[in-house]
Protein backbone atom coordinates (compact mmCIF):
# COMPACT_ATOMS: atom_id res chain seq x y z
CA UNK A 1 0.00 0.00 0.00
CA UNK A 2 2.95 2.20 0.91
CA UNK A 3 4.40 1.33 -2.34
CA UNK A 4 1.32 2.55 -4.38
CA UNK A 5 1.41 5.87 -2.48
CA UNK A 6 4.80 6.40 -3.00
CA UNK A 7 4.77 5.61 -6.58
CA UNK A 8 1.34 7.77 -6.99
CA UNK A 9 3.23 11.01 -5.58
CA UNK A 10 5.87 10.67 -7.60
CA UNK A 11 3.71 10.54 -10.68
CA UNK A 12 1.92 13.90 -9.57
CA UNK A 13 5.19 15.75 -8.82
CA UNK A 14 5.87 14.43 -12.48
CA UNK A 15 2.92 15.90 -13.79
CA UNK A 16 3.04 18.60 -12.04
CA UNK A 17 6.48 19.75 -13.23
CA UNK A 18 5.38 19.13 -16.65
CA UNK A 19 1.92 21.52 -16.01
CA UNK A 20 3.85 24.21 -14.58
CA UNK A 21 6.73 24.13 -17.53
CA UNK A 22 7.18 28.06 -18.59
CA UNK A 23 7.69 30.46 -21.21
CA UNK A 24 11.57 31.53 -21.94
CA UNK A 25 12.56 34.13 -23.87
CA UNK A 26 15.92 34.23 -25.23
CA UNK A 27 18.15 35.91 -28.23
CA UNK A 28 19.57 33.62 -30.65
CA UNK A 29 22.59 34.37 -32.26
CA UNK A 30 21.30 36.16 -35.05
CA UNK A 31 19.81 39.08 -32.72
CA UNK A 32 15.78 37.19 -33.14
CA UNK A 33 13.67 37.10 -30.07
CA UNK A 34 12.47 33.85 -29.57
CA UNK A 35 9.78 32.36 -27.34
CA UNK A 36 9.72 28.61 -26.52
CA UNK A 37 8.41 26.46 -23.56
CA UNK A 38 11.42 24.44 -24.07
CA UNK A 39 14.93 25.21 -22.80
CA UNK A 40 17.25 27.82 -25.18
CA UNK A 41 20.55 26.24 -27.22
CA UNK A 42 24.16 26.89 -25.70
CA UNK A 43 24.85 29.91 -28.01
CA UNK A 44 22.15 32.44 -26.62
CA UNK A 45 22.94 35.70 -26.20
CA UNK A 46 20.64 36.26 -22.99
CA UNK A 47 18.01 34.41 -21.65
CA UNK A 48 14.83 35.17 -19.49
CA UNK A 49 12.12 33.02 -17.93
CA UNK A 50 8.75 34.50 -18.72
CA UNK A 51 6.06 33.78 -15.77
CA UNK A 52 3.14 32.96 -18.27
CA UNK A 53 0.24 30.60 -17.25
CA UNK A 54 -0.48 28.22 -20.55
CA UNK A 55 -4.12 27.33 -21.14
CA UNK A 56 -5.56 25.06 -23.90
CA UNK A 57 -5.45 26.84 -26.94
CA UNK A 58 -8.73 29.06 -27.89
CA UNK A 59 -10.25 27.79 -31.03
CA UNK A 60 -9.35 30.37 -33.79
CA UNK A 61 -12.36 32.34 -34.98
CA UNK A 62 -12.77 31.90 -38.85
CA UNK A 63 -12.04 34.95 -41.20
CA UNK A 64 -13.77 35.65 -43.99
CA UNK A 65 -12.37 37.28 -47.44
CA UNK A 66 -11.26 40.27 -46.10
CA UNK A 67 -9.03 38.73 -43.29
CA UNK A 68 -11.90 40.13 -40.50
CA UNK A 69 -12.45 37.35 -37.99
CA UNK A 70 -16.42 36.59 -37.66
CA UNK A 71 -18.07 35.98 -34.22
CA UNK A 72 -20.41 32.93 -33.57
CA UNK A 73 -23.43 35.36 -33.88
CA UNK A 74 -22.49 36.41 -37.43
CA UNK A 75 -22.32 32.89 -38.22
CA UNK A 76 -25.38 31.85 -37.24
CA UNK A 77 -27.30 34.71 -38.92
CA UNK A 78 -25.31 33.68 -42.05
CA UNK A 79 -26.74 30.00 -41.48
CA UNK A 80 -29.57 31.16 -41.17
CA UNK A 81 -29.84 33.35 -44.24
CA UNK A 82 -28.51 30.11 -45.81
CA UNK A 83 -31.12 28.06 -44.13
CA UNK A 84 -33.67 30.51 -45.28
CA UNK A 85 -32.78 30.46 -49.04
CA UNK A 86 -32.94 27.20 -49.33
CA UNK A 87 -36.57 26.47 -47.83
CA UNK A 88 -37.61 29.24 -49.67
CA UNK A 89 -35.69 27.69 -53.32
CA UNK A 90 -37.81 24.37 -52.28
CA UNK A 91 -41.15 26.48 -51.90
CA UNK A 92 -40.49 27.71 -55.74
CA UNK A 93 -39.26 24.62 -56.82
CA UNK A 94 -43.00 22.80 -55.79
CA UNK A 95 -44.82 25.48 -56.73
CA UNK A 96 -42.68 25.37 -60.09
CA UNK A 97 -43.83 21.52 -60.17
CA UNK A 98 -47.47 22.22 -58.93
CA UNK A 99 -47.68 24.31 -61.86
CA UNK A 100 -46.72 22.15 -63.65
CA UNK A 101 -48.94 19.74 -63.46
CA UNK A 102 -51.78 21.63 -63.83
CA UNK A 103 -51.03 23.12 -67.06
CA UNK A 104 -50.62 19.35 -68.46
CA UNK A 105 -53.88 18.93 -66.89
CA UNK A 106 -55.50 21.75 -68.58
CA UNK A 107 -53.88 20.89 -71.55
CA UNK A 108 -54.69 17.57 -71.66
CA UNK A 109 -58.26 18.73 -70.83
CA UNK A 110 -58.34 21.60 -73.72
CA UNK A 111 -57.09 18.90 -76.32
CA UNK A 112 -60.27 16.34 -75.22
CA UNK A 113 -62.53 19.00 -75.71
CA UNK A 114 -61.39 20.21 -78.98
CA UNK A 115 -61.53 16.62 -80.27
CA UNK A 116 -65.13 15.55 -78.62
CA UNK A 117 -65.71 18.90 -80.87
CA UNK A 118 -64.30 18.19 -84.09
CA UNK A 119 -65.67 14.53 -83.65
CA UNK A 120 -68.93 16.03 -83.68
CA UNK A 121 -69.68 14.71 -80.42
CA UNK A 122 -73.04 16.80 -78.80
CA UNK A 123 -72.17 18.89 -76.26
CA UNK A 124 -73.98 20.99 -73.71
CA UNK A 125 -73.26 24.23 -72.22
CA UNK A 126 -75.23 26.29 -69.66
CA UNK A 127 -76.99 29.29 -70.49
CA UNK A 128 -77.61 32.72 -68.45
CA UNK A 129 -80.58 31.20 -66.07
CA UNK A 130 -77.45 27.94 -65.22
CA UNK A 131 -79.93 25.91 -67.88
CA UNK A 132 -78.23 22.60 -69.38
CA UNK A 133 -78.72 23.33 -73.20
CA UNK A 134 -77.30 21.36 -75.97
CA UNK A 135 -75.13 23.11 -78.55
CA UNK A 136 -76.60 23.89 -81.83
CA UNK A 137 -74.45 22.88 -84.85
CA UNK A 138 -74.19 26.72 -85.81
CA UNK A 139 -72.18 27.33 -82.61
CA UNK A 140 -69.70 24.40 -83.53
CA UNK A 141 -67.26 26.22 -85.49
CA UNK A 142 -66.91 29.38 -82.65
CA UNK A 143 -66.17 26.68 -79.78
CA UNK A 144 -63.94 24.51 -82.12
CA UNK A 145 -61.57 28.11 -82.31
CA UNK A 146 -61.88 29.08 -78.68
CA UNK A 147 -60.70 25.30 -78.13
CA UNK A 148 -57.81 25.28 -79.83
CA UNK A 149 -57.05 28.90 -78.30
CA UNK A 150 -57.23 26.97 -75.16
CA UNK A 151 -54.93 24.31 -76.84
CA UNK A 152 -52.30 26.79 -77.59
CA UNK A 153 -52.17 28.89 -74.20
CA UNK A 154 -52.17 26.06 -72.04
CA UNK A 155 -50.18 23.42 -74.12
CA UNK A 156 -46.77 25.28 -74.80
Amino acid sequence: MRLRLTIFLLLAMAMTAVAHAGVTKWVDADGKVQYSDQPPPVSTKSQKSLNIKTSPALPKATSNSNGESRSIAEKELEFRKRQVKTEEAAAKEAKDQEEAKRAKANCEQSRQQLQALQEGQRMSKYNEKGERVFMEDSDRPQAINEAKQAVDSWCK
